[in-house]
């Protein structure tokens, strides 16, 4: 059993030591699903009305599950938008959305704000591949001036929340005109190219579009094929045009010619770099043997640390079973060994009993009714004290507990323990009880104290420790900055966290002899308990030692497990026994049931009592924003959209 305790301890302790190296290099993954648009294709045809006909296949790579996307389409600068078509291209043709309220197969939702044309597009998704088919007039968007006509359009929008692949745009117009009277220009980034292809066609090509960017077209073309035009201006504007364009194109060259200028910097930087980094490599290599020897020496004399200064003793009892009360103190007091210090309603539960068994109060049970038009009755017990028992023999904390209980809790009969969780209607009584639960967890601790199962831990000798691990520390440090090692981060990182170990195991208190001893003697009277009935009954202790064993199951949480058992042991004749207390009082068997009842709901409203006590207690919330106790409910939140996306 303690060869496997060992065990454990030394893998938690490797666990964390690798954490604490690995945390630097650690990604935090917020979503395990995304999208990336691997095509954008948009087909512009220019009517002879100024009307734009207009196709656009965006496809979607989904990686995860999707409901559907989104789609905005802009029509600023236009007359409106009609013949909205949606499809999902599919391997037998495309199949189309009709528009409806609400989420369903094959549909869309529609909303218009301002000039925005707002879509929803229902589609489950699955990683796949999908194409999304958007045909749309976009009427009365072309303007005829009275030297030229023009199409200028941002058709990527930049809205979009993730960065769009592989852009093709073509464009239209009437037929009509020559090529040399055509012209075209294009704004968005830089890398994208436009061109002429002949008399009728413009096309644009952009390798990709990062959020935020758009792409916007500029064509250029005779007045005379969009004659029809409702967007009509009496004015020449070609000259203006070009020389924006002109401004525009130059500012986009003097780019150009930097970032030219940039890479090559960045080129002659990088060899640089090289040729030091080579020279930095050869003197790595050479003292890799070292850094090796270094790592593994840090983490042998980490381990040999921890692995010494940091373990019990062994105790010298190795029984399983342990058959009488190891220690005699109160099982609050046992608990405090046992976990160090967590003291809780159990113990309580377990101080009542203890002193029923002590004769210094008393238990019985009383019945009540309940309910305000169907009355029922119920068995409820009270405990009062013993009229002339003395006190001065108890602990602190058994002491404090009676006139707690007794004396602020309890009216001149007693207390019933099932008010309990009925006594903390205001905030001043909860408040109060807060206040003397902190004081009986407090003297039992100063009790357990007094009984010296604990000491300070001692590093005698650990000296060498510290210089092993200023030293790793010096070593790590001077090689990451030298020689930009990052086994020298490794070292220096396993010196600090020996550092770091050697304070918090300095901080722990350790069992001592008597602790070591008293906890696993303790462990093995558990075990006893939950397998007594299993035994020879020649090796079990008389009833009247199980009133006592009992108190004691309470606090180490086996009270059920140890009730249950006891009528397998002991005949109706042995609960009859005159020297029992709570165990006998209705010279019956089945008073066990009642008293595993009692237990648990006394534990039970002992539990909600401290709760209440404990929020009471809490700072009060803020609502000035200047810190506090938490808060319930949401204070809300929001974001936008964009030009596109999924859902």
């Amino acid at each position: 059993m303690i060869k496997k305790r060992k065990i454990v301890q030394f893998v938690l302790l490797f666990s964390l030591i690798v954490i604490s190296l690995a945390w630097p290099f650690s990604i935090i993954v917020a979503d395990d699903r995304s999208y990336n648009i691997s095509h954008y294709g948009v087909e512009i045809h220019l009517q002879a009305n100024g009307d734009a006909h207009i196709k656009e296949e965006i496809t979607y790579d989904f990686y995860g599950d999707f409901n559907g996307v989104l789609r905005d389409i802009d029509i600023d600068r236009t007359d409106g938008i009609e013949g909205l078509k949606v499809s999902v291209g599919e391997a037998q043709g495309l199949r189309e959305f009709r528009q409806s309220e609400g989420q369903d197969e094959n549909v869309y939702e529609l909303d218009k704000d301002d000039n925005l044309i707002q879509l929803k597009v229902y589609e489950q998704s699955s990683n796949e591949e999908k194409t999304f088919i958007y045909e749309y007039i976009l009427l009365n968007v072309a303007e005829k001036y009275s030297d030229i006509g023009v199409f200028n359009r941002k058709v990527i929008d930049s809205n979009w929340d993730v960065h769009l692949e592989d852009i093709s745009i073509t464009i239209t117009i009437p037929q009509g005109a020559n090529k040399e009277e055509l012209k075209v220009f294009a704004h968005g980034p830089l890398t994208g190219v436009s061109q002429i292809v002949d008399d009728q066609t413009f096309r644009f090509e952009v390798p990709e579009v990062m959020p935020g960017t758009f792409v916007e077209t500029l064509v250029i073309f005779p007045p005379q094929l969009i004659p029809n035009s409702n967007r009509v201006y009496e004015e020449e504007k070609l000259a203006q045009i070009l020389d924006n364009e002109k401004r525009l194109a130059d500012q986009a060259n003097a780019e150009r010619e930097r970032a030219r200028e940039e890479l090559r910097r960045q080129e002659e930087e990088e060899q640089e770099r090289l040729r030091r980094e080579a020279e930095l490599k050869s003197k790595r290599d050479k003292f890799r043997p070292a850094f090796i020897a270094l790592i593994l020496a840090g983490f042998y004399s980490l381990i040999r640390f921890i692995s010494r200064y940091s373990r019990e003793i062994e105790p010298q009892f190795q029984g399983d079973y342990y058959r009488d009360l190891p220690g005699d103190y109160t099982p609050a007091i046992m608990t405090y060994l046992l976990t160090k210090g967590n003291i809780d309603s159990k113990d309580i539960m377990a101080t009542i009993m203890d002193l029923v068994r002590k004769k210094k109060i008393t238990i019985k049970k009383i019945e009540r009714e309940k309910g305000l038009i169907f009355k029922k009755t119920q068995d409820q017990y009270q405990i009062s004290k013993v009229e002339g028992a003395e006190l001065g023999d108890l602990y602190p904390h058994e002491s404090f507990l009676i006139s707690w209980f007794l004396g602020k809790l309890g009216d001149s009969e007693g207390l019933v323990l099932d008010d309990l969780k009925h006594s903390l209607k205001r905030s001043s009584q909860a408040l109060e009880f807060h206040k003397d639960y902190r004081k009986f967890q407090n003297l039992v601790k100063e009790s357990g104290e007094s009984l010296g199962f604990f000491t300070k831990n001692d590093l005698k000798g650990s000296g060498i420790y510290a210089l092993i691990a200023l030293g790793l520390l010096a070593a790590g440090l001077v090689s990451a900055i030298l020689l930009k090692s990052g086994l020298g981060i490794l070292i220096a990182g396993i010196g600090f966290i020996i550092l770091i170990s050697m304070l918090i195991v300095s901080s722990i208190r350790k069992l001592t002899r008597y602790g070591v001893e008293q906890t696993a003697m303790w462990r093995a009277f558990k075990r006893f308990l939950l397998h007594f009935s299993n035994m020879d009954k020649a090796e079990i202790p008389s009833i009247a030692i199980w009133e006592h064993y009992l108190v004691y199951a309470i606090s180490l949480g086996v009270a059920k497990e140890v009730i249950d058992q006891l009528p397998k042991v002991f005949s109706h004749a042995e609960f009859n026994d005159p020297s029992l207390t709570y165990m006998g009082g209705y010279r019956s068997l089945g008073n066990l049931m009642l008293i595993n009842s009692m237990i648990s709901n006394t534990t039970s409203s002992i539990d909600r009592a401290i709760s209440t006590a404990q929020i009471a207690a809490s700072p009060s919330s803020s609502a000035s924003g200047m810190g506090g106790g938490f808060s319930g409910g949401s204070s809300g939140g929001g974001g936008g959209g964009g030009g596109g996306g999924a859902f």
